[in-house]
């Protein structure tokens, strides 16, 4: 035989229910949360269009490079590039491409952008 009460039985710790323990107990009735919920939303939606705009613009950004590296690696030149040096990329009558030491007022051909090559082998386009 059992020598707990009906009312030990019941929670031993009535503060944290969801519902009043006995009848003498206050009304419990469920926050409101709407504004909270909206607000939280209003919040994560800014900060996550902020973060997809900042991906899109950097995908742009490495698009960009690529096709960079792409046209300057598929060029002619006869030479080997050195790392740290500036180098000019013209485009001729015909469409071909063609890197060079020669500047963009030394040659009649038509200057597309002046280039330099890093140690890890990727061109960074120089601003004219």
């Amino acid at each position: 035989m059992s020598t707990q009460s009906h009312i030990d039985k019941v929670n031993l710790k009535p503060m944290i229910m969801e519902y009043p323990a006995h009848v003498g107990a206050p009304k419990i009735e469920p926050q409101d949360l709407t504004a909270f919920k909206t607000h939280g939303l209003n919040k994560v939606d800014r900060v996550m269009k902020r973060r997809y705009a900042e991906l899109v613009k950097e995908a742009e950004i490495l698009q960009n490079s690529l096709l960079l590296q792409q046209e300057i690696y598929e060029s002619n030149y006869k030479f080997e590039p050195k790392i740290g040096e500036v180098y000019h990329l013209y485009e001729d009558s015909n469409g071909n491409k063609t890197l060079s030491l020669i500047g963009p007022t030394e040659w009649n051909k038509k200057h597309l952008c002046s280039v330099v090559l890093n140690s890890d082998m990727t061109w960074t386009k120089l601003e004219e």
